[in-house]
This record gives structure tokens, C-alpha cells and sequence, in this order.
């Protein structure tokens, strides 16, 4: 009677599984970066769309994939800096970072998801906090990743080390150099005689 339980239980926990399922075989592609990526219906109709972004709102955190290599560095340290909420996960057999955060502008909860497919880094960024099954069938559109797990984590904690260092350098050129009051001196000499002055 017991194994009768347990085949119903996991023959009923696979029909579920099986009934949430995405169908995603009617979705929209879009290049981006070295990447085709299947677009949900919901955002099919891009504001923006090129080589390094798809942008489906003006506002970027309705929903964008972006190609990231070119500034990697800077983003990744920058969201490491600014999101309250930074967990690695894997999403559809990627090895990913997922950032979320409340923006008070808005009043919504927003995410990103960094993953690697092929040798390059992308991340998705849509409204909420949770990885949906939609971000899940966005993400296993693309290419296997060619790093592992170890390699994947220490890419991005090299950029963030990186990003530190030049942060760092930036604050210390800013601390040091000279301050402005706005006063300037000035001595003239003309046929008259001299003068001297100060402009504000």
C-alpha cells in the first residue's frame, strides 16, 4: 500500500510539473551580443533593440537582456554596490548571481540575473524579486556557459576586485586635487599704470 502512496505522489508531482511547463516554442527571438535569446510574448515589441541590448520599456527594469563583456568591470561592481539583495543561484543549468532590490522611485521590486553563455556574460533584468519560470526559459535559451561553476565565481570576483582598485584610484585623484573657490587673481599693465584684482 505504501509504494502505491508514493508512485501516486510522484506520478502526480510530475504531471504537475509537467502542466507548468513553458511552452515557449511560439516565442520571438533577439540577438543580443553572440546570443539569440527567445523573447516572451509580453515583451515582443521592443522600445530598443541592438547588438548589446534588448530593451523592451524605456525603463530598463521592466524587462532587457544586455550583452555586459564591453563593461563588465563597472556594472557588476557597481550592482555588487547597490542592490540589497545578491544571491548566486543556478538558473537552467547556468551558474548565475541574482540581485534584487526595492527602487523607491518607482515603488517596485526589481532584479538582475548575471550569467555566462558560451565565453561571454549577459544578464536579464525584469520587475520583482523572484527568478520566474519566464526569466528560467529566457535564460535556457542561451548557449551553455564554457566555464564551470569555480570559473564563473572567480571571473566576477576578479572585475569586482578590479573595480575596487580603480574606484579607489579615482577617489584618491579626486581627494587630492586642488579645490576650486572660485576666486581668481589678476594683475594688469597697460600705459596707465598697473592694477590688480580679484574675480569671483
Amino acid at each position: 500500500m505504501a509504494k502505491k502512496i508514493i508512485i501516486l505522489v510522484l506520478a502526480l508531482f510530475l504531471l504537475m510539473n509537467a502542466a507548468s511547463a513553458l511552452d515557449s516554442s511560439n516565442w520571438t527571438k533577439a540577438n543580443v551580443g553572440y546570443e539569440e535569446f527567445k523573447i516572451p510574448p509580453e515583451y515582443k515589441n521592443p522600445y530598443s533593440s541592438d547588438f548589446n541590448m534588448y530593451e523592451y520599456d524605456e525603463n530598463i527594469d521592466v524587462f532587457t537582456i544586455r550583452y555586459v563583456n564591453p563593461r563588465i568591470m563597472d556594472l557588476y561592481g557597481y550592482f555588487l554596490e547597490h542592490n540589497s539583495y545578491i544571491k548566486k543561484v543556478n538558473v537552467a543549468g547556468h551558474d548565475a548571481v541574482h540581485f534584487a532590490g526595492y527602487d523607491r522611485y518607482d515603488e517596485t521590486n526589481n532584479s538582475k540575473l548575471w550569467f555566462s553563455a558560451g565565453d561571454e556574460f549577459y544578464y536579464i533584468a525584469w520587475r520583482g524579486n523572484q527568478i520566474t519560470p519566464t526569466i528560467k526559459e529566457v535564460v535556457k535559451s542561451a548557449s551553455k556557459s564554457n566555464y564551470n561553476k569555480t570559473e564563473f565565481y572567480n571571473i566576477l570576483d576578479s572585475k569586482y576586485d578590479n573595480y575596487k582598485i580603480v574606484d579607489a584610484i579615482q577617489s584618491q585623484r579626486y581627494d587630492s586635487a586642488p579645490k576650486d573657490n572660485g576666486h581668481h587673481s589678476f594683475i594688469s599693465i597697460g600705459n596707465k599704470g598697473y592694477g590688480f584684482g580679484i574675480i569671483t
